[in-house]
């Protein structure tokens, strides 16, 4: 009797591991990316698959000097929305950009801050959302790589007040 109690037991501790090391695999699923700068230069449009998580790569900034870097985030505020099935839904993410980073070690090159990616969960077929992003400058923000007018990029001023608006209507195929 103590024999067939261990075997259940064996065998319900074996079925369990074998259940915890397949079921997350088979919710794993990795979503589909939209770059939403693409998808502006694009039509402001993009198809993705049913069914599949959808991550949306927001804008990065990109200037040539750390100063210009942390003048631009101390200037600027930002709002990602979301609008699926009629609702809006915004978050503000203006101090959600990453901590800057070199882009390479040549000095004109310069530096990198992301904002996080939209997620979205999947989508039936048909149907649509729209991502968007938009930055308000509160102050000039300047846009340079040293040494300057050195590289075929810039110098841009970008005065205060301006607004950068990216968004994409995702449809599901």
């Amino acid at each position: 009797m103590k024999r067939r109690g261990f075997l259940l037991a064996l065998v319900v501790v074996v079925l369990g591991v074998v259940a915890g090391s397949v079921a997350p695999a088979a919710r794993a699923v990795d979503p589909y990316v939209v770059d939403i700068q693409e998808c502006g230069r694009n039509g402001g449009l993009a198809t993705v698959p049913a069914g599949v998580p959808v991550s949306v790569r927001n804008f990065a900034f990109v200037t040539g000097t750390y100063g210009s870097m942390t003048n631009f985030l101390g200037k600027q505020t930002t709002e990602q929305g979301v609008i699926r099935d009629g609702t809006l839904t915004v978050v503000d993410v203006t101090d959600a950009y990453s901590e800057p980073q070199r882009l390479g070690t040549n000095p004109a090159r310069g530096w990198i801050t992301r904002l996080p990616n939209i997620e979205i969960d999947p989508l039936d077929a048909g149907a649509t959302v729209i991502a968007g992003v938009v930055t308000r400058f509160n102050g000039p923000v300047q846009i340079l790589f040293p040494p300057v007018g050195q590289v075929d990029f810039g110098p841009f001023h970008i005065p205060a007040g301006d607004v950068f608006v990216d968004a994409c209507a995702i449809t599901a195929a």
